[in-house]
């Protein structure tokens, strides 16, 4: 029987499962949320660094859709998504029940800077409490949604991009302490968004690796080297994963996408925003645990809800977004579709 071909949305549907397993349940092999998350930011230098060479260009025109379209993309779910973080934090309080259990972010932001960061996602503000925890991840994203333009429209530029963000964290340390710092501060995560972006301009001479299902493979295999060195994913391990994302993202780029790959993808943004609003549900005053059943029932209510968004509210708005200048001569969507 032939397998069924994996697809980019699978592979972030994946990614994705893989952040709320490791906030929702405590059996879950550390290393694997960093490593998704720096994949999706690989994965995101890649496709934008395509979309702006392929469709939206460098005019005027063309980034004009390009930044209304990735506005359209990030911030109505994720708007949605605090407001119903906030409910959720008003009711745990009510009720005595503690959500940074859940996640050390979960809780009040305090102060107009910190809800600044909370409504725009600018990187440039400060944050406390986040009603969306995961939401820091997201606002370096948005934040390098800006500069990858230059970083697309020249080989060099990505060239510089990625020598820098090797400097910024050989200048921290590649070390446990550090770890935090690298990881989730904006300037050091250059690195895998400029890796991406050259994964793109290079994406024909690297297509000659392209072996979708072993890279995948491999990329997971390479988060159980942690039962070994335990040390690994908070010094070298992170980076190793980077390399093996562009393996994976540049084997899977010209995978054709099905209707269920094309939902699945659409589906892993919710997924990421709403899974650790949606375990608060299960939360009681008499404490908090995380066993394999919590996950489970917690990730399949996130798994309904996802789908629900997709149908009712996501899809829906995808239409409004702006037809790139270039399809529009040539009448169609590109391969990346919604981007």
């Amino acid at each position: 029987m032939k397998l069924p071909k994996l697809g980019f949305g699978t592979c972030r549907l994946m990614l994705a499962s893989m952040v709320a397993a490791s906030h929702l349940w405590d059996g879950m092999l550390h290393g694997y949320a960093a490593y998704a998350v720096w994949a999706f930011f690989v994965l995101s230098g890649f496709l934008m660094t395509l979309v702006l060479t392929t469709r939206y260009g460098f005019d005027g025109s063309g980034l004009r859709a390009y930044a209304f379209n990735r506005f359209m993309r990030i911030f109505p779910l994720y708007w949605i998504a605090v407001l119903a973080g906030v409910a959720t934090l008003w009711y745990a309080g009510q009720r005595g029940i503690e959500l940074r259990q859940i996640n050390g972010e979960f809780y009040w932001p305090v102060g107009l800077e910190h809800w600044s960061h909370v409504i725009s996602l600018f990187p440039g503000f400060s944050h406390g409490g986040l009603p969306v925890p995961v939401s820091n991840a997201l606002a370096i994203e948005v934040g390098f949604y800006m500069l990858l333009p230059f970083m697309a429209r020249s080989k060099s530029t990505a060239w510089l991009a990625l020598l820098l963000g090797v400097i910024l964290n050989l200048k921290l340390g590649i070390k446990v302490e550090s770890f935090a710092e690298r990881y989730a501060t904006f300037l050091p995560c250059m690195l895998p968004f400029a890796a991406g972006a050259l994964a793109c301009h290079y994406r024909e001479t690297l297509s000659r690796f392209s072996m979708p299902m072993t890279s995948v493979a491999v990329w997971l295999a390479h988060g159980l080297v942690w039962l070994a060195l335990p040390s690994w994913p908070w010094m070298q391990g992170l980076y190793a994963s980077v390399v093996l994302s562009v393996w994976m993202v540049v084997s899977l780029h010209k995978q054709p996408s099905s209707r269920t790959d094309k939902l699945l993808g659409d589906m892993s943004y919710p997924v990421y925003l709403i899974h650790t609003t949606v375990a608060a549900w299960f939360l009681c005053p008499c404490g908090f645990s995380r066993p394999l059943d919590f996950f489970l029932k917690a990730f399949a209510v996130t798994l309904l809800l996802s789908w629900l968004i997709v149908m009712v509210i996501d899809r829906p708005l995808a239409k409004l977004k702006w037809k790139a200048p270039r399809d529009k001569n040539n009448g169609g969507v590109g391969s990346t579709g919604r981007a």
